[in-house]
This record gives C-alpha cells, sequence and structure tokens, in this order.
C-alpha cells in the first residue's frame, strides 16, 4: 500500500506519515518551517529567489543561494530521521513538494465539500461529523505570531473554508432541532469575522430557526453596530433582507418565551425577596392582587433573572374564557402536538423530562378551575417544576404558596421623592414626554394624585402618561368624580384615560379588544378601519393611544407590534359588549383572517406559513369564539377546514383538537359540517388514528352523497387506505378501484392521489405491480401536475418501490425528492427520510439509516404524524443491531413497539415484534424462546393481511425463523390470537427492557 504524507500547516507544523510524525522546532528551526508552510501553501513549484525572499523577509543575505540550499537540506534531513524523506524536491529553478503529498488546508476545503454533499442528501448528522474539525480553523491558526504579507491570502482562503463550514454546521444542526448547537455555531462566525456580514447571517439565521426573536434583534443590532464604527457603512440589502425574514416570522414558532421588559421597575424589595424564595422550590406559588397592581411585572422582574436549568416559559391564559381549554392552550403556546388527547398529560410527559424548570400562567382569573386542575396534573407528575400562577385570586389547589401583592403604600409627603410610586410617576411621565417636577408647590398635588390612583402602578402609568398633556392640577380635577364614586381605582382611571380620547380613538381603542396578543399594524389596519375611520388615520391613533398608556408597542423590530395590557383589554371587551359590537368586530376579525389564507383549502401550504404563523393568535381566538358561541359555528367550521393542509404541515395534533370541538359544538348537518369532518378524517388518517379516520372519512362521504364535490373524491380515496389498515384488502381494493373512477373529473392531482392509492395497497401485499401505479402516479405529476405535487409524490412512490424490492427506482424517486423537500418540516419529508433510511440499511450504510431514520422519528413525533413511527424506528432499531449497538437496538425496538401499539390497526406491530425477535437473538441477550414467540406473534399479524412485509426486511426474518427451526408460525401462536399477540408484546418489552436496564412503558391499545 502506498504511503501517504500529509503536512499539516495549522498551529504546529507537522509532516506525518504511516503513525510516525515529526513536528515544531524538530524540522529544524523557523527558517525550516517557513521553508516548508511556503511550499506547503504554494499551488506549484516556487523560484529559489521567492523561497528566499519569503525566509528573509527581503533582507537576504549576500550569499543566500547558499544559505537556502543549506535550509532546505536541514529540513530534508530532519524529514529523512522522522521516516517521512521525500517530502521536498528540486524543481526547475527551485523547490515543491512532491506529488500526492496532502496539505490540511487543501484537505480542508476538500472535506467541507464531502460534509456539504451529505447535508444535502439529508444526512445532517454525518455532515455535522465531517464539517465540525473544519469550522474549528481559522487563519490565525497559520504560523501564529509570524506578519508576513504572502500569508493574507492563505489566511483569508482558511477563514473562508472555517465559516463555510460553521454556516454548514449550523444549518445542519438545526435541521436536526439542536438550535442551541446552530445558534453556537452562528456566534463563533460572527465572533470570528466580525467585518464578514455572512457570519451575521449565519447567526441571525440560527436564532431564527430556533425562534429566539429577541437574539435575532440583538444579533442584527450587533451587526449593525460593528460595521457603522468600523467600516462605516450600514448592513448590507441581503443581510437587511435576512434579518426582516426572521423577524417577520419569529412570531410562528410555538415557544412560550417570557415577554421584554422595555422600562424600569420600581419598588417591591420585599415581594420580590418573597417570590424570589418561593420559586427557588418546585411546587406552586400563586401571586395574586387586584387589577393593574402589577402582578404580572413582578413575575416578569423575578423570572427573568431567575435561573433554572430546565428552561422558563411564560403562557397568558387572559384570552381564554372556559376552563377545558386552559391546557390545550399552554400546550399549543409551548408548541406541543396537542390534539384528542389529554393536554394535561402531554404537558407533564414535557416539563417532567426537563427537571428544575419554570411554568408560568398569566392572567388566569377568568379560569380558576381550569388551571388549578392543570397545576394539580403537572405537580403530581412533574416533582421538580415550579409553576408560578398570577390570578385575582388564589387557586385554592393543594400545597399552594400565595404571595399577596398590595397597592404600593401612600408615599410621605416629607419624602415624595423616596417614595416608589413617585419614582414610577416621574419615570412614566418622562417616557410619555412630559416631565414630574416635585418640589414645595407641586407635593401635594403629587400626593393627592398617587392616592387617587389607590397605589395601582398601571393606574399610575396611565395618569403620567396623561401628563403630557395637562398639568397635575388639570388632571386632579379630571379624576374626582369617576375614581372616588367606586373601589375599582383602576377602572377609574382608565375610564377617565379613555373619556378624554375622541370619538375615533375610543372606538379603536375599543375595536382592539377583539385582537389577542402581539399585533402588527397592517392587521390592526385591516380590523379597526371602516369609512369613518379610514386607514389612513389608524397610525395616528395608535400613536396617541400610546401615549396615553392605553396601548403598548414593542418596537424591537422591523415591524412595531402593539398590544393591550390585560386589564385594559378587558375594559376594551367589556366597552365592546355594552354598545353591541362585540359580535360584529369577531365577524369582522373572521373575515380579515379568511382573506390571509387561502381561499383554496387543498392549496400547497408553504406559501402561507408564514402569514397564518403571524395571526395564529387570532385564529386560536376565533375558533375558541366560534365553540363558545361568539361565533357563528359555520365560520368556525370553515375556518378550520381551509387550515386542514397547514396543521398537516406544522401540527397535526392541534388541528384535530380544533375540528373536534367545533364538529361537537356546531348545528348537526350545517353547511360546513361535511367539509370540516373530511379535514378532521385526513388529520386523523396521518395522525395513525384509523377508527376515527374512517368514521369521520365516512360521514362525509355520507354528507356529501349526491354532490360533485372534490373532497368527497378525496375522503374515498383515503378510505381505500383505511381499509387496508383494518386488513379488509379485498374490499380497499375494490373500494380505490372505484375511487379512480370519481377522481376522473377533478385533474391530475387527484387521479396521482388514486394512483398512489392503489400503489399502496399493492405494496402492502407484496405485490410488484404496485411500483407500475407509483411510476404512473409519478408521470402524471410531470405530465400536468404541479412542482408541489411532485414533491409530496415522490416519497410515497419511493416507499411503495422500496417495498416491493424495486430498490434502482426507489433510490431515483429518494435522490430527486430531498433537494426538493430540503429541510422543510411536513408529512412528505417524514415519509421520504423513512425510505432513505430504508435503502441505506439495504445498502449497508449503518451511519446514514441511523441519521434517516432518527430524524424522521424525531420530525414525525413533533409533527404527530404516528402512522409513519413505528417503522422508521424498526429501520433504526436494525441498523444499530448490524453496527453492534445491542443495547441502542433494543431501547429503540421498545419504542418501535410503543408507537405501534398506539395506533388503533395492528399490521405496524409486524414488523416491530420481528426486529424485536432479531435483538432478541443477537449476542447479550440469546432468548431464543422469546424470539420465536415474538417471530409467531408477527406472522399472526402478517397473515392476516396476508402482508409479508417489505422485501429487504424479510430476509433477516426468514433467516431467524430458520435458526430457530420454526416450522410453523401460525401453530406456534396457539389459540387466543389477540392475547397471544398482547402476551408477546409483554414478552417483547420485559426481555428488551432488561437489555437496556431502563423502564419501559408501552401504551395498550
Amino acid at each position: 500500500m502506498a504511503r501517504v504524507v500529509r503536512v499539516s500547516v495549522f498551529g504546529a507544523v507537522t509532516v506525518s506519515c504511516d503513525g510516525r510524525e515529526v513536528s515544531g522546532r524538530a524540522l529544524g528551526g523557523r527558517r525550516a518551517r517557513l521553508a516548508l508552510v511556503a511550499l506547503a501553501l504554494a499551488e506549484g513549484p516556487l523560484s529559489a529567489d521567492r523561497l528566499a525572499a519569503i525566509i528573509w523577509a527581503g533582507q537576504q543575505p549576500p550569499t543566500w543561494q547558499a544559505a537556502l540550499r543549506g535550509v532546505i537540506r536541514s529540513l530534508r534531513t530532519a524529514l529523512a530521521v522522522a521516516g517521512t524523506d521525500g517530502v521536498i524536491v528540486t524543481a526547475p529553478s527551485g523547490y515543491a513538494l512532491a506529488p500526492g503529498i496532502e496539505v490540511d488546508l487543501s484537505q480542508a476545503a476538500s472535506t467541507l465539500r464531502a460534509a456539504n454533499a451529505l447535508a444535502e442528501q439529508g444526512r445532517h448528522e454525518a455532515a455535522l461529523q465531517v464539517a465540525e474539525p473544519v469550522a474549528q480553523l481559522s487563519g490565525e491558526q497559520l504560523l501564529p505570531g509570524e506578519d508576513a504579507g504572502w500569508l493574507d491570502g492563505c489566511r483569508t482562503q482558511a477563514d473562508a473554508v472555517a465559516l463555510e463550514a460553521l454556516e454548514l454546521v449550523a444549518r445542519s444542526a438545526g435541521a436536526l432541532g439542536d438550535h442551541h448547537r446552530a445558534a453556537e455555531a452562528g456566534r463563533r462566525a460572527a465572533a470570528a469575522s466580525p467585518l464578514d456580514e455572512r457570519a451575521h447571517r449565519i447567526l441571525i439565521r440560527a436564532l431564527h430557526r430556533g425562534g429566539d426573536r429577541g437574539g435575532v434583534v440583538l444579533a442584527f443590532e450587533a451587526c449593525r453596530a460593528t460595521l457603522a464604527d468600523q467600516l462605516g457603512v450600514d448592513p448590507a440589502p441581503e443581510t437587511v433582507e435576512v434579518y426582516l425574514a426572521a423577524i417577520g416570522a419569529a412570531g410562528t414558532t410555538g415557544t412560550a418565551r417570557l415577554p421584554q421588559q422595555a422600562l424600569p421597575f420600581f419598588g417591591r424589595e420585599t415581594e420580590l425577596a418573597a417570590l424570589a424564595a418561593a420559586i427557588s422550590e418546585p411546587g406552586l406559588v400563586t401571586v395574586t392582587g387586584p387589577g393593574g397592581v402589577g402582578k404580572s411585572r413582578l413575575t416578569l422582574q423575578v423570572t427573568t433573572s431567575a435561573v433554572l436549568p430546565g428552561g422558563k416559559s411564560w403562557v397568558s391564559l387572559a384570552p381564554v374564557s372556559q376552563d377545558e381549554l386552559v391546557a390545550s392552550t399552554v400546550a399549543m403556546a409551548i408548541g406541543l402536538p396537542v390534539g384528542t388527547e389529554d393536554a394535561a398529560s402531554l404537558l407533564a410527559g414535557h416539563f417532567a423530562p426537563l427537571g428544575r424548570a419554570l411554568l408560568v400562567l398569566d392572567g388566569c382569573e377568568a379560569v380558576v378551575d381550569g388551571t388549578a386542575s392543570l397545576v394539580t396534573s403537572l405537580q403530581a407528575l412533574c416533582p421538580l417544576l415550579s409553576v408560578l400562577v398570577t390570578s385575582r385570586r388564589p387557586l385554592a389547589a393543594e400545597a399552594e404558596t400565595v404571595i399577596g401583592i398590595e397597592p404600593l403604600p401612600v408615599p410621605d409627603v416629607a419624602d415624595l421623592a423616596a417614595s416608589a410610586q413617585v419614582r414610577l410617576l416621574a419615570d412614566r411621565a418622562r417616557h410619555g414626554g412630559g416631565q414630574l417636577v416635585v418640589d414645595e408647590t407641586t407635593g401635594p398635588f403629587v400626593a393627592e394624585l398617587c392616592r387617587r390612583c389607590g397605589g395601582l402602578p398601571l393606574a399610575l402609568e396611565l395618569a403620567a402618561a396623561q401628563l403630557a398633556a395637562m398639568s397635575l392640577p388639570d388632571l386632579l380635577d379630571h379624576l374626582p368624580a369617576l375614581v372616588e364614586q367606586g373601589q375599582d381605582w383602576l377602572r377609574g382611571v382608565a375610564e377617565s384615560s379613555y373619556a378624554m380620547l375622541d370619538p375615533d380613538e375610543a372606538t379603536v381603542f375599543r375595536r382592539f379588544g377583539v385582537l389577542d396578543g402581539y399585533v402588527t399594524l397592517p392587521l390592526i389596519k385591516d380590523v379597526v378601519a371602516d369609512e369613518a375611520i379610514p386607514p389612513v388615520r389608524i397610525v395616528r391613533i395608535l400613536r396617541e393611544l400610546t401615549a396615553r398608556g392605553l396601548l403598548a408597542v414593542d418596537r424591537s423590530g422591523p415591524r412595531w407590534r402593539y398590544h393591550q395590557n390585560d386589564d385594559l383589554h378587558r375594559l376594551a371587551c367589556e366597552l365592546l359588549d355594552e354598545r353591541s359590537e362585540a359580535h360584529p368586530m369577531t365577524e369582522r376579525l373572521a373575515e380579515v383572517v379568511m382573506r390571509i389564507i387561502p381561499a383554496e383549502p387543498s392549496a400547497p401550504p408553504e406559501p402561507y406559513l408564514e402569514p397564518v404563523g403571524e395571526v395564529l393568535p387570532q385564529i386560536r381566538s376565533l375558533l375558541a369564539a366560534a365553540i363558545d358561541g361568539r361565533l357563528d359555528a359555520d365560520s368556525g367550521l370553515e375556518l378550520a377546514f381551509r387550515l386542514h393542509r397547514y396543521w398537516a404541515a406544522t401540527n397535526v395534533a392541534e388541528g384535530r383538537f380544533w375540528l373536534s370541538r367545533l364538529l361537537a359544538s356546531a348545528v348537526p348537518e350545517s353547511s360546513r359540517q361535511a367539509h370540516a369532518t373530511f379535514a378532521l378524517g385526513y388529520l386523523s388518517y396521518w395522525s395513525g388514528d384509523t377508527a376515527a379516520a374512517a368514521r369521520e372519512l365516512e360521514l362525509a362521504v355520507r354528507l356529501l352523497s349526491g354532490q360533485t364535490d372534490i373532497f368527497a373524491a378525496r375522503a374515498q380515496v383515503y378510505l381505500g387506505g383505511l381499509l387496508d389498515d383494518m386488513d379488509r384488502g379485498d374490499d380497499a381494493l375494490d373500494y380505490i378501484r372505484q375511487s379512480i373512477e370519481a377522481v376522473r373529473p377533478f385533474g391530475v392531482n387527484l387521479q396521482v392521489a388514486a394512483a398512489m392509492g392503489m400503489g399502496c395497497v399493492l405494496a402492502e401485499r407484496a405485490d410488484a405491480t404496485a411500483a407500475g401505479y407509483a411510476f404512473e402516479a409519478i408521470e402524471l405529476c410531470r405530465s400536468g401536475g404541479s412542482p408541489e405535487q411532485l414533491a409530496a409524490t415522490l416519497p410515497t412512490a419511493a416507499m411503495v418501490c422500496w417495498q416491493v424490492g424495486d430498490l434502482a427506482r426507489a433510490r431515483d424517486y429518494v435522490a430527486e425528492a430531498m433537494p426538493l423537500l430540503g429541510d422543510s418540516r411536513r408529512i412528505a419529508r417524514v415519509v421520504l427520510l423513512t425510505v432513505a433510511a430504508a435503502l441505506a440499511l439495504a445498502d449497508g450504510d449503518l451511519a446514514a439509516a441511523i441519521e434517516f431514520g432518527t430524524i424522521a422519528d424525531t420530525e414525525g413525533t413533533e409533527l404527530g404524524i404516528d402512522r409513519e413511527l413505528p417503522l422508521a424506528r424498526c429501520i433504526v432499531a436494525r441498523a444499530l443491531l448490524s453496527h453492534g449497538d445491542e443495547a441502542g437496538a433494543a431501547a429503540k425496538a421498545i419504542e418501535a413497539i410503543a408507537a405501534a401499539r398506539s395506533l388503533t390497526f395492528s399490521y405496524p406491530l409486524a414488523v416491530c415484534l420481528e426486529t424485536a425477535a432479531l435483538v432478541c437473538l443477537a449476542h447479550g441477550i440469546g432468548d431464543q424462546v422469546a424470539a420465536r414467540t415474538l417471530f409467531a406473534a408477527a406472522a399472526v399479524i402478517r397473515e392476516r393481511g396476508p402482508r409479508p412485509g417489505p422485501a429487504t426486511l424479510r430476509k433477516a426474518v426468514v433467516e431467524g425463523r430458520a435458526a430457530l427451526g420454526q416450522a410453523s408460525a401460525r401453530r406456534a401462536a396457539g389459540e387466543g390470537e389477540e392475547s397471544g399477540i398482547a402476551a408477546a408484546v409483554d414478552l417483547a418489552v420485559a426481555v428488551l427492557g432488561s437489555r437496556t436496564g431502563a423502564a419501559c412503558e408501552v401504551k395498550a391499545r
């Protein structure tokens, strides 16, 4: 075998070959190292005079020719002693490295190309392993301490390669969901190349993908400040575009981050200390007090500085009016796939593994019972979780620590300046453009104003905002009659501020009550403007409301976002109700939202993911309003129906949650019921709930009977697959044949779906003609379908071809689909990654099989695509087993069984039991009795179809059974098939669990 000689020019200069190396001073001193690096970095031979100029930096000795020969001779001698002779050869008029010598800088570039190729194939874990060493390089590591112009170009090249590697690390880590690693790579890039805007763009994109909107803003501001200070320029348009895209889409993420705190906090030292101490231990803490007393601000002040390893989540429950929606609202805000399952259990499953974590539930007074129920469930299952609640009254839950917040004390007239109330007044007045002067003349007025605000910080802020427009005595003249008649100090001050608005300003304030959360100006204009208040006036009105403290504005991004304090929002809603404006405004909001989402419910979801994400709080508010009767039921059903593909691309479970509740509360046989029922069945199909999907789609077909409706035809296509899931193969084929006729009037897309449906049913039965149907579907896409349809169909076609053993065609389809689907998170990509893992396993590329399968598992779990999880996990388990990781294979096989048992159809359990049997046969478990039982139970399931299983997975099963001498699987299974299969599942979990040493739980059907 030819020897490979490598020269490393980074850090300590080193030459290595066959395990031997020589570096540093052993190479013969500084001049020898300079000569070696210069030759290594040169693109060809270096002339003697050029090499001498590098070594002696323009001050060559008179006899430099002889001196240069001496340097080369000493370098050759040092290399020969280490067994790496022949590295330097004499060239015409100079010297060069011998052919075939590898130099690490050149190798870094080729290594990076290989990493990029892996990433393009979707193998992000492998790409990270290859790219990370390259990302550690920098130009400063090239001959550190040497200040020579000839090195500048090489150092720039090294920095460029390292920056590209960091970009790849950030991109691949983000694709794997490791957003911390992605952001860290971005920070390394920005720190290493602060004047290179590409580095800042890497960081901004990484933070955006991780949902860190605040981090995006800070990163862009740091970029802008650096460029201004060092170069006197603004960021390039490309950087601004990346930033705007990131900040605009930041609201689409499901993370429940702490709100930003823009203004200073005053006083409450005792309460701050008490609350900080209370949340230092797990348990429930409720901060109580009247409206406007500052419960949320106090909570935010404490939680912002609290350090909890498991993280902090903040969810506002102020918009929630129904106790039964509390748990699901919290789960959706955090980004969990809440569906028809118990949302409280889902939340417990999220928080329990985090350890010491904090959940803040803000503004719970309207849903105390629902909040108490959720907290009780979390306390039982998450012993290390701290739950911090703000409410006007306690939850009355077990082991609740209540911290009551009283109004700020009446200030001492003799020392007004030291009062927290006065400091707050002065700060907010200054923030609003006014000024509060406290002296002997104004002191009594200031003290009286504090008294009339009842010590409530929000009331003080509202009063301070009015000081920009009137004097203290004038403000006091305006307050007495409104405040002193009742006990609600905040309401009195808020109504006094409202009373000072002109009619249009008052109208906009009231109408803001229909908007939830942070809202952008375009949406506000669309909702609150009308013929009397044209959109052009809205900006001035918002400025006035903000100046008066009746609105708040977040100016941190390129598009300002407005919101109302919870107490002011309640006032706005009450004013809407008093004027009978609530229902018309809710309908108007629904109309605006309907214009944002596509009118065609089957349209591809990608183009409107961001616009829908921007208004997602309003969508959820409208759907809740339709459930409790504040919005017409048909409007809610239509909205949910048109969003079903959005949910399929983002959160299948949330779609099922809303649709199931809307349909439960809808009037039977309503005009929108049939389409909404189809949408629910569509999402139930992908979540693996076969029984529910079949029931829902059959109802949709029945409701649409006698109509030429495209969704009735779609329902028939899916019903064919569902009958197949229920082991009614002949009925499924008959149904799909009927659906092929039913879809003919509706164009290529549905014809493709019907052809693929036939292919899928045949593939499950190992019928080779299935590949022909897959080919037909793809050719239909190419001839008359859309690019979106092709991207969505290729993964299923690849899966069909893999199942029946047409691996060449399956590989072609996977290769074509990978760049089309990229890093998108959607059903088609999960299918694609699963079949890519299966093909890699068939090819013996175990690392790729593990990586693809793991990503498919992760993304399928996040999206709620439960029906794809058993196969993906089994492929990973078999790859781990072939790789020699028996414990990992056992753990993954248990996860596969759990996923299969959560489905309402049985056949995915067969491949899980076969995989478990193969793990049992491996060295380290060796339980042949268990393997025999598991193979037998799997065979019973397969014979129901009949479903022999994918061709490439059958070989190992046949060999395993042969090794056991298993003659008749059916006979081995014995009587009582269902109980026998259940017993086999329990056996598999017990045997594999003993191998992993972990307690495992499998959900029973």
